[in-house]
C-alpha cells in the first residue's frame, strides 16, 4: 500500500521563505487532440523533438491507492496553488523504490478528471520506464506495471499523455536539462499538470539538476528499504541544487492492524 507522510504537511510553512520561481514559459496553442502531441524544438520547426502519446495498458489502481493519490493531489494543489501548470518531479534516493509506479498512479489519478490535461514525462535515460509501442501511436509502461492487481479499479488513460525519453538522450545516457526546460516551456500552455518520473538522486548525476527545474519534488521511499540518512542525503542534495523538496511518499507500507481500524486511530 502506498502511504503519504511527513513533510507535505510542512510544505505550506516553507512558502514563507524565498519563492521558488518557475521557469519562463513561452505560450503555445493547446494541443489539438489527445492522440499525439509533437513538441517542436526552437530552430528546427520541421522536426518533432519528442512525441507525447497516450498511455496504453496501465495497471488499474486499488481503492486504497486511489484514496492516497487523491490526498496527495489535494496537498500538492494547496502547496502549488499559484503554479500553472504545476510541474512536480517524483524521484527517490536510490533505485528500486517504486518511483515510476507512484508517478504513474498520480498521473492516472489526474487523468480521471476530464477537466485536466496531465503530461507524464519519463526522464530515466539509463532505464526508461516507457517505450513507444511498435506499430501504434501509443506508449506502454514497464512490463511489471501492466499486471492488474486483483480487485483493482480500472482507471481510464485516454486523457493521459506520456513523453518517453528521446532517442538522442538514450544514446548519450544523460538527459539534457536545457532540452528538458525547453520542452516544458513549449508544452506548458497545453497542460495543467506535468509529472516528471525522475531518476534516483544518488545514482544519477542529472537527477538534482532536473529536480531544480520542477516547481516541487516528492521523494518516494520504499518501506523498510531506505534508511533515514540516505533519505536525508538525497533531500540535501536536491535543496543545494535549488530544488523545492515538498515531502515524501512511503511506498509499499504494510499495516500491522486492519486498515479500517488504522483510519480510526
Amino acid at each position: 500500500m502506498t502511504r503519504i507522510f511527513d513533510a507535505l504537511k510542512k510544505a505550506e510553512a516553507s512558502r514563507q521563505g524565498p519563492a521558488h520561481a518557475p521557469a519562463p514559459v513561452t505560450p503555445l496553442p493547446p494541443p489539438p487532440s489527445a492522440h499525439g502531441l509533437g513538441v517542436r524544438s526552437i530552430g528546427r520547426p520541421a522536426e518533432p523533438w519528442v512525441a507525447a502519446l497516450p498511455l496504453r495498458g496501465a495497471a488499474p489502481m486499488p481503492a486504497d491507492v486511489l484514496r492516497e493519490m487523491m490526498a496527495l493531489r489535494v496537498s500538492l494543489e494547496v502547496t502549488l496553488r499559484d503554479r500553472s501548470p504545476r510541474i512536480v518531479m517524483f524521484t527517490s534516493p536510490q533505485g528500486g523504490e517504486g518511483t515510476t509506479t507512484v508517478a504513474m498512479q498520480f498521473a492516472q489519478l489526474l487523468a480521471r478528471d476530464g477537466a485536466l490535461r496531465p503530461l507524464l514525462v519519463d526522464v530515466h535515460v539509463n532505464r526508461p520506464a516507457f517505450t513507444v509501442e511498435p506499430g501504434s501511436r501509443a506508449v506502454v509502461a514497464a512490463a511489471q506495471l501492466l499486471d492488474a492487481p486483483a480487485g483493482g479499479e480500472t482507471v481510464p488513460t485516454e486523457n493521459l499523455l506520456v513523453a518517453p525519453v528521446p532517442e538522442e538522450h538514450r544514446r548519450s545516457g544523460l538527459y539534457s536539462t536545457a532540452a528538458l526546460r525547453q520542452m516544458l516551456d513549449q508544452s506548458a500552455a497545453g497542460f495543467d499538470w506535468i509529472v516528471l518520473d525522475g531518476p534516483p538522486v544518488l545514482d544519477s548525476p542529472d537527477a538534482v539538476a532536473i529536480g531544480a527545474i520542477a516547481d516541487g519534488v516528492v521523494l518516494v521511499v520504499q518501506a523498510g528499504r531506505s534508511k533515514r540518512p540516505v533519505l536525508s542525503r538525497a533531500a540535501d542534495l536536491l535543496r543545494k541544487a535549488g530544488a523545492h523538496v515538498l515531502g515524501s511518499v512511503l511506498n509499499r507500507r504494510v499495516l500491522e492492524i486492519p486498515e479500517f481500524i488504522y483510519r480510526r486511530i
